[in-house]
């Protein structure tokens, strides 16, 4: 029988990629620890801060609150903050909704909700319909009003930073995406940590940066959290998917290709691309006329596909 590293006790976990077998209640406390050290390495917290967490309803923002209010339960503000992207078929947006609920109502933590379709009359729902006049990928829509909304209601509640639950392998996946398409943009903003600027946008922090998705679906599993297990209805084909799955496939053959390819891009790679690309083309931002917002354009994407949706009605 296989014994626990830290008690002996009878081994339930196996992390190939840390070499470690452990009981259910020393990985869980594993799992923190990984956070409490990736948030001081990074400097992404300060005490009695007030942050919103993203809870979608899915495995992994619950793993992420519920981690920050395990360490940080005396010491922070958490606020869950949930966006309703309105995606009737097979009930997900109501499915979704209900578990970021219970998750926070069980953590006793304030629970707020951006009603897409009621607050700005879109849903994702009309975009699918409608997906032709956005010329856009539905998923990379998605994203936009997400993170238009989380950045928005976030300053909105007085809250200091945005926590979203990207794990490694959203992380790396991403990365790899980004470098075999040269978006070079995209690269600088890569990382675990993405200060704001100014009054219009919050600083953001990934305190999940270091944590696999098989660690968050152990957890899940232990701790007996209620989640959002189905895949988006929409998402079906998604590019990231495709190169998750590759990285699955190297990470099963070579455990800890995945963190050595994410650490060494941050430590020898990230800063010198953000120093020479920002000396070549300098950001600058401004106000959107609509929303005032930040943005690069006269107009925002959110505002822009605000109109695209809704106009002509």
């Amino acid at each position: 029988m296989k014994r626990c590293r830290k008690c002996q006790a009878p081994a339930t976990v196996c992390l190939a990629r840390h070499n470690v077998r452990l009981c259910a209640a020393h990985f869980l406390e594993f799992v923190q620890k990984t956070v409490k050290k990736t948030i001081k390495k990074y400097r992404m917290i300060n005490p009695y801060e007030k942050i919103a967490v993203a809870v979608s309803g899915g495995k992994d923002s619950a793993v992420l609150l519920d981690v920050l209010d395990s360490i940080y339960g005396e010491t922070l503000e958490l606020v869950g903050l949930h966006i309703d992207v309105g995606i009737n078929a097979q009930d997900y947006s109501k499915k979704s909704l209900d578990r970021a609920r219970d998750l926070c109502q069980k953590l006793h933590r304030e629970f707020v909700v951006v009603d897409v379709k009621k607050e700005y009359q879109m849903s994702m729902d009309l975009v699918k319909e409608r997906e032709e006049r956005l010329k856009r990928p539905y998923c990379a829509v998605c994203g936009t009003l997400k993170r238009y909304l989380l950045n928005r209601t976030s300053l909105q509640l007085g809250c200091e930073k945005l926590a979203t639950g990207h794990l490694l392998d959203d992380e790396v996946s991403v990365l790899l995406m980004n470098i075999i398409n040269g978006n070079i943009d995209q690269l600088v903003r890569a990382g675990p940590r993405l200060e704001g600027n100014d009054s219009t946008m919050i600083a953001r922090i990934n305190p999940l940066y270091e944590v696999s998705e098989l660690e968050t679906t152990l957890y899940n599993q232990i701790k007996g959290f209620g989640f959002q297990e189905e895949e988006c209805p929409y998402a079906k084909g998604a590019s990231t998917t495709t190169y998750k799955n590759l990285l699955h496939n190297i990470e099963d053959n070579h455990s800890g290709t995945m963190i050595k390819f994410l650490q060494n891009y941050h430590k020898v790679l990230l800063q010198p691309l953000k120093t020479s690309y920002q000396k070549a083309q300098p950001i600058t931002l401004n106000r959107c006329r609509n929303c005032d917002g930040p943005t690069t354009e006269e107009i925002c994407a959110f505002c822009n596909i605000r109109y695209l949706l809704t106009k002509n009605e």
